[in-house]
């Protein structure tokens, strides 16, 4: 009985177990049902067209609608919803137009064109902070005679399609730091926009009006003529890339490399006549800017925020209304090396704002109505006993070594301790993956410098005021001229020359009267000459193939004599 009872107890256990978990199956069902339900009757947003004809002034009845288009694009954009097409028929449009929102779609018909009267910017899309405009669209318009004629600005995922930007004053601008989309089908000036993204060991083609490197590696840009945008070139996230022989002038900024670009190089080019500014680092480091002519931009090399680490050396800055322009409030620029520079006639030569450690040594500042003006910034202004050449410097050099005596004074936190008594001069040998270099600190202007290898010479033309003597420090490695060493000024010895060694560098220091003068350091070893290291091994290389071609020859001798 008792076994009976417990059976019968754990059946009507189980069915009421049963019975709860389909009650619970029911209502999580019911529930599924309603908010499938729910799902399913909840309206779904539609895309529309927005319609705008600029054939259409004056309708007051104007709605976006196709009978009733508006007559301006901005009215149309306006008017639109995420996932809208604004269609803009043909016509010229005498307005800016500002696409601040996202999933925007501009669409331009044939013969659409968007016209800035010389006076106004085309098209900028881009939302105020700290917004983005994401996903629009442009395309099919022309834009023309405006002051810029697209810029994009705080927008991501950009998309441009057949846009053809031409006769503006600067035609296209990207600042906004993200990914868009962008292809050779967009035209400045009848030239191709090169917009890569993600990009490795390519070169920019020739063709090119406009290019942008974004989070790319290995890019060669060569031999290019950028001119009449907004920035000539610009650089995001991109590392390991080469800039060369362009020119980048009459833009609104030239070179631009924003925002966290590591190990690129600037040589060699021409940045001129842009209005802002020449060459443009922010948030980037171990960049090297070197060789470059920078001349009458507003600013001509300016690095902003967290700029570190970069090297500029032996640039010609002249006639800027600011050489060198380092700012850095939020973050400093600082670690940076600026060296063998020479800053000219600018307004003010060096600017510093919110800096630090920077090192500045061997750079010449010649007649800037400013030198150089420091403001909460504490920098190093020379380097292992020499610092640079300053216009206005009126100190003595009291022991002939070709400094000066007493500290150039910037202001109580920046001195250069040991200014040059003449212009810093700097010429490098490139040889088997190394640099060599030959540096000159003279009063005198150098006419022109030769190395001789073959003849192991070092030869100068230099000439200077009739009224003043000159004097020259040249310094040098061994490995490049080696000693013992004699000096000729205009073919006679020289008498009283002061030569010191430090075991890898050798420097003479002498005199010489004005005018015209040659001056000649012979040494008695130099680096071997590209020439005749080639021709020996070429040599070595012909006797051999010469020995296994006889040798093949009198094999096949022997084998015919024994057949």
């Amino acid at each position: 009985m008792l076994s009976t009872k417990t059976g019968t107890g754990n059946r009507i256990e189980d069915r009421m177990n049963i019975a709860k978990t389909v009650a619970t199956l029911l209502v999580l069902t019911l529930f599924l049902s309603a908010l499938f339900g729910m799902l399913v009757i909840m309206p779904v947003e539609a895309s529309s067209i927005v319609y705008v004809d600029a054939a259409n002034f004056g309708d007051t009845g104007q709605d976006g609608s196709l009978s009733h288009p508006f007559d301006t694009i901005q009215e149309g954009v306006d008017a639109a919803s995420s996932g809208d097409t604004v269609h803009v028929a043909p016509g010229v449009y005498r307005e800016y137009v500002q696409i601040a929102k996202s999933s925007v779609s501009v669409v331009g018909e044939k013969g659409a064109v968007v016209d800035g009267d010389g006076i106004r910017t085309g098209i900028r899309v881009g939302a105020l902070p700290p917004d983005y405009a994401e996903n629009v669209s442009v395309s099919g318009f022309i834009v023309q005679n405006c002051v810029k004629g697209v810029v994009l600005v705080r927008c991501r995922f950009t998309r441009l399609r057949d846009v053809n930007m031409t006769g503006n004053a600067y035609n296209f601008a990207d600042y906004s730091r993200q990914v868009n989309d962008i292809d050779v089908s967009n035209t400045v000036d009848g030239r191709p926009i090169y917009y890569w993204v993600a990009e490795n060991g390519k070169q920019v083609p020739s063709d090119a009006g406009f290019v942008s490197l974004m989070n790319c590696t290995n890019i060669v840009v060569k031999n290019l003529n950028l001119t009449k945008n907004g920035q000539g070139i610009v650089l995001k996230y991109t590392s390991n890339s080469l800039i060369q022989s362009v020119n980048v002038s009459n833009n609104w900024d030239g070179v631009y490399i924003d925002a966290w670009n590591s190990n690129n190089t600037v040589v060699d080019c021409d940045v001129t006549n842009n209005l802002f500014m020449g060459i443009y680092i922010s948030a980037s480091w171990q960049n090297t800017v070197t060789n470059n002519r920078v001349s009458k931009n507003n600013y001509g090399m300016y690095l902003d925020e967290s700029s570190s680490a970069n090297i500029i050396v032996n640039n010609t800055i002249s006639a800027n209304e600011n050489g060198l322009y380092f700012y850095g409030e939020s973050s400093y620029v600082a670690g940076n090396v600026i060296r063998a520079n020479t800053v000219s006639n600018n307004i003010v030569g060096f600017s510093l704002w919110f800096s630090r450690d920077n090192i500045i040594y061997h750079n010449n500042f010649v007649n800037n109505s400013d030198q150089a003006s420091v403001s909460d910034g504490i920098d190093r202004w020379d380097y292992s006993g020499e610092g640079n050449y300053w216009s206005d410097y009126a100190g003595e050099d009291l022991d002939s070594d070709g400094v000066g005596e007493t500290p150039y004074e910037i202001n109580e936190n920046n001195r250069d301790s040991f200014p040059l008594m003449g212009t810093f001069s700097f010429f490098s040998f490139p040889w088997r993956e190394e640099d060599y270099y030959v540096s000159i600190v003279s009063n005198f202007s150098i006419l022109e410098f030769r190395f001789a290898q073959l003849e192991k010479m070092i030869s100068l033309d230099l000439t200077g005021p009739n009224a003043a003597s000159g004097f020259c420090k040249v310094s040098f490695q061994i490995v490049l001229l080696g000693g013992p060493y004699t000096i000729l000024v205009d073919d006679s010895p020289l008498i009283n020359g002061i030569e010191i060694s430090n075991g890898t560098h050798t420097f003479f220091y002498f005199m010489y009267e004005p005018g015209i003068r040659n001056v000649k350091i012979k040494g008695t070893t130099a680096i071997p000459e590209f020439s005749s290291f080639l021709m020996f091994f070429s040599a070595v290389f012909l006797v051999a193939v010469l020995l296994r071609v006889l040798g093949k020859s009198v094999a096949g001798k022997n084998s015919s004599h024994v057949r």
